[in-house]
């Protein structure tokens, strides 16, 4: 590296790090609950209002066993009704008409995975640390972009995770695909 004078000692950017530290941390605004959040004292002249945030945490293993031993019930109910919910999530896909009873079916389905989703967002939120039930009444009182924006992330960030992952789980593979071959070759 050349030497300027003047120059910071300065790292280079890790662009390794900054992913995965935009992944292991993440601050969500939540628009549609600034009017909770009125300005109080000499700053109420200025009517402006503050956008309150959570800030998110990935789960790690750990925390993903707790959830999945409360609410073990309720997925192996969802596991059972997986093939019968991706059957008509394709037809959805392909621009094909459901049924009635498909489209309840969909959103009993949605409205039964809502407390597990409310119990991994209760272990993500990191500040402000908040309970199931506060959880619960803030899902609540969002409006439907935040609450929809607030599952897609948690859900990206899950995602994330598992595709690190099977990324890691394809790399061994391989590796004990060449193992194997080496042995086999011998």
């Amino acid at each position: 590296m050349v030497r300027v004078k003047g120059q910071l000692d300065a790292p280079l950017v890790d662009i390794g790090a900054v992913r995965e530290g935009y992944w292991e941390r993440k601050e969500v605004t939540l628009p549609s609950l600034a009017r909770f959040h009125k300005t109080k004292g000499w700053f109420s002249w200025f009517k402006k209002e503050r956008t309150p945030k959570v800030v998110l945490t990935r789960l790690g293993k750990d925390e993903f066993d707790k959830i999945d031993s409360q609410f073990f019930d309720l997925k192996a109910k969802i596991l059972k009704d997986g093939p019968r919910l991706t059957q008509i999530t394709n037809k959805i896909m392909q621009g094909k008409e459901v049924s009635d009873i498909e489209s309840r079916f969909v959103v009993d389905c949605s409205v039964q995975l809502v407390p597990y989703m409310n119990a991994m967002l209760t272990e993500m939120i990191i500040e402000p640390k908040m309970s199931f039930d506060e959880v619960t009444d803030m899902m609540a009182t969002l409006d439907d972009f935040d609450s929809n924006s607030l599952y897609a992330i948690v859900n990206a960030m899950t995602s994330e995770k598992a595709r690190a992952l099977k990324f890691v789980y394809e790399q061994r593979t391989n590796e004990m695909n060449a193992f194997r071959d080496m042995g086999a070759g011998i």
